[in-house]
């Protein structure tokens, strides 16, 4: 939530009120002396200092990581009574505003705080983030008005970040009142949970109370039935914008963004860095690495509407993250691609549904790509306690040079039924499979299988086991590569209905097949060596099926492109 004015808010203030201004005269109602505290505890390395000059408080300083915590730690400037300190009665107001002025105006940790009827003002007072953009008022002084809702403050916060544990907007107990604001006791500027140089020179505290009216910006659309809003750019549901482009290892990468008719246009080009030799990445995420989105329990899909001019560009990612500390490298992540998508036709725009069971949080910070895969160890898929603690998403371009451009009118939840081909009642595998495929029992290898089943049956035709392949490297087992030409070409058939639907190697040679296989775990097919008049895909984009309905795996892509990832037990027919 921005707190400043936009285009899509137009504010009149009726009076703008001083609370602590910074005067020669210390007699003045609005002039309290000033309390410093950096970092006191758990060995915290911030620093920061102040001076007044010319009714004006300049603080300087820099909030560092505290090694013990392995985590940023913060600096505060406080009135300096903590308990009896005394300020004109702000009651009626809305908004606190800063009047101010900064050198660091992308620092992300500033925070203000307002104490009133506690004993404990450090820890009880209410919090709220502020950020200084371009969009921020600014008067003929060149001073910045920064207009802080007092519906976004809480006193409900994590000593550890200052982040809100609890929102206003979600609680009203935690929110200030109309007695609290009449008795404020004291009042305090915060860099907290962002490590980083800041700067501040503040002309004061003051209390306003703005009206306000909707411009005549278009209303965003509706979403449709089934689909959760996590992140739009209405006014419905916004969060704060961060950008990273390649900031360490010399990366050169770029992009910027601006918001436009309730849509993100995002712009850039990801670049080589020149000592890895290999692309690098450009990040456009929510700010807050503790924000809250709605809960998306029980949903299968994050769907995402974008449109843009550079829809063959093959390193789009999207990532959330959820219950963890480390948002940045433990978020989930998975790739996305146009081509997957379908027309929205209520706005236009390219509607692209990820399954959550594609994202994994065990990822390469080189390349973003996947180092374990969900459907390989359930430990790296998101939880639904992860679908309900949400609380930070983004889009990435990674590991793949080029220009691109997103327009992104929104991030939704979506609970999508399965749409895979129905299998007909007389699919069942034969009984005679080739490459020494002998019928193992599903409760060998398969969770929640039964002795009565065999693994062939389960994985390629029981619908209950739509979501499991068979073992890892179970053609190892099997020894494909003994059994099949290594001077020819290998038609592989469908173990139900037996038409044939993959040959290999083909545009490769046999060492290729056999080294693509074995750094994936299954059978991995390639372009020309997919039989496509044979061979359909699922409305997920992922499931691989033959045209008699029987699942053969699912498409994957990995740094050579597209991959057909098979089940041996399901190509292992003969010809009919």
């Amino acid at each position: 939530m921005k707190f400043l004015l936009t285009t899509l808010l137009i504010a009149s203030a009726t009076a703008i009120d001083p609370l602590w201004e910074f005067p020669g005269d210390k007699n003045s109602k609005t002039s309290h002396d000033v309390k410093l505290v950096n970092d006191p505890v758990m060995g915290g390395q911030s620093n920061s200092d102040y001076k007044v000059v010319d009714d004006l408080l300049q603080w300087d300083g820099e909030v560092k990581i505290v090694p013990s915590l392995k985590a940023p730690g913060f600096a505060n400037l406080v009135t300096s009574k903590s308990y009896m300190d005394k300020f004109p009665s702000a009651e009626g107001a809305t908004h606190i505003t800063l009047v101010m002025k900064t050198s660091t105006p992308d620092y992300q940790g500033f925070k203000v705080s307002v104490a009133a009827n506690t004993i404990n003002p450090q820890f009880k007072c209410h919090k709220a983030d502020f950020f200084v953009t371009p969009d921020t008022p600014v008067d003929d002084a060149g001073y910045y008005h920064v207009q802080v809702p007092y519906t976004e403050f809480s006193n409900n916060w994590s000593s550890y970040t200052g982040e809100a544990i609890v929102k206003c907007v979600d609680d009203e107990s935690v929110c200030p009142t109309e007695k609290d604001k009449k008795k404020i006791q004291q009042l305090g500027l915060w860099a907290e949970g962002a490590a980083g140089v800041f700067n501040v020179d503040l002309k004061g505290f003051y209390y306003e109370t703005l009206t306000t009216s909707s411009s005549s910006s278009p209303s965003a659309p509706a979403a449709a039935d089934g689909m959760i809003p996590l992140w739009t750019f209405d006014g419905e549901n916004d969060h704060e914008i961060k950008l990273t482009n390649d900031p360490v290892m010399g990366g050169l990468s770029t992009s910027n963004y601006t918001v436009v008719d309730n849509k993100v246009e995002w712009n850039g080009s990801c670049e080589i860095v020149p000592s890895l030799k290999a692309p690098g990445f450009c990040n456009l995420e929510s700010k807050k690495n503790f924000d809250k989105f709605p809960d998306a329990t029980g949903a299968t899909h994050i769907t995402l509407l974008l449109a843009s001019s550079t829809p063959d560009y093959e390193g789009f990612k999207f990532s959330f993250a959820a219950n963890t500390f480390n948002p940045q490298f433990k978020s989930f992540k998975a790739d996305f691609f146009f081509k997957d998508g379908v027309e929205d036709e209520e706005t236009g725009f390219t509607k692209i549904s990820i399954p959550f069971t594609e994202f994994s949080n065990n990822w390469s910070s080189y390349t973003g790509e996947a180092i374990v895969k969900c459907v390989d160890d359930e430990s790296v898929c998101p939880k639904e306690k992860d679908k309900a603690k949400i609380q930070q998403l983004g889009l990435w371009t990674e590991g793949v040079e080029g220009d691109f451009n997103l327009e992104i009118l929104g991030v939704y939840a979506e609970t999508i039924a399965s749409t895979a081909p129905v299998k007909a009642a007389s699919c069942k595998v034969q009984s005679d499979l080739k490459f020494s495929i002998t019928e193992t029992s599903a409760e060998v290898g398969l969770p929640g299988g039964s002795v009565d089943e065999s693994l062939s049956q389960a994985v390629c035709c029981d619908a209950d086991f739509d979501a499991y392949p068979e073992p890892r490297n179970f053609y190892l087992d099997k020894q494909l590569f003994r059994e099949i030409s290594k001077s020819g070409v290998t038609t592989f058939y469908d173990s139900a209905c037996g038409i044939p639907v993959f040959q290999a190697p083909v545009g490769r040679s046999f060492a290729d097949f056999k080294s693509d296989t074995s750094s994936h775990g299954w059978p991995s097919f390639r372009g020309e060596e997919v039989l496509k008049e044979n061979v359909v895909v699922g409305d997920d984009g992922l499931t691989i099926y033959s045209k008699c309905g029987t699942k053969l795996g699912t498409y994957e892509t990995d740094d050579s492109g597209t991959r057909a990832c098979i089940d041996l037990v399901c190509i292992a027919g003969n010809e009919q």
